[in-house]
């Protein structure tokens, strides 16, 4: 993505109110060596996107501008239409917005539960965390999302693609 590009999709021009995330002019350098020139994506309501390209092509870059990670950069980044500058990740996730990375962020000692809501439990009195309230929610969200996991499972003794899916739990539990 050195050069000036567009992820834009190739179908016409399209009702801009589907739009849920667009990035526009996107341009963002690490000590004079630019890693995005002009960048451009657009992601509508139900669409699906692979973002591919070389090691170095900027795609992780494109990534973590879109999710808060990075915060200097040149271009605008919009939500629902609505121009964003996320201070960081948080932002991003109150947006809507979360990464799946390739390496898991998670804690094997830990329950699927506990990591699902980490560092947004819910709580007795605002004191002690639920872990029953914790199991129910992310019982439910599992069944929702059609994983058969066990909320109470440790998350060390599952399997890597299984670790996974409660990575993308986790990620949509914050929607």
């Amino acid at each position: 993505m050195r050069e000036s590009s567009s992820l834009s999709p190739q179908h016409g021009a399209a009702d801009r109110s589907d739009t849920v995330l667009s990035a526009e002019h996107i341009s963002k350098s690490f000590g004079g060596i630019a890693a995005l020139v002009d960048v451009g994506f657009e992601l509508r309501r139900g669409e699906v996107h692979a973002l591919m390209g070389e090691n170095g092509a900027g795609k992780s870059t494109l990534v973590k501008i879109l999710s808060g990670v990075y915060t200097g950069y040149e271009g605008t980044v919009s939500v629902d239409g609505h121009p964003v500058n996320f201070a960081g990740v948080r932002d991003a996730e109150d947006a809507g917005i979360a990464i799946i990375h390739q390496e898991l962020n998670l804690v094997p000692e830990l329950s699927v539960a506990d990591n699902i809501f980490l560092g947004r439990e819910k709580l007795i009195a605002g004191l002690i965390v639920d872990r029953k309230a914790s199991s129910r929610a992310a019982g439910a969200l599992l069944q929702r999302l059609g994983i058969e996991l066990d909320p109470q499972a440790r998350v060390g003794a599952l399997r890597v693609g299984e670790q996974q899916l409660v990575e993308i739990a986790k990620a949509l539990s914050m929607s």
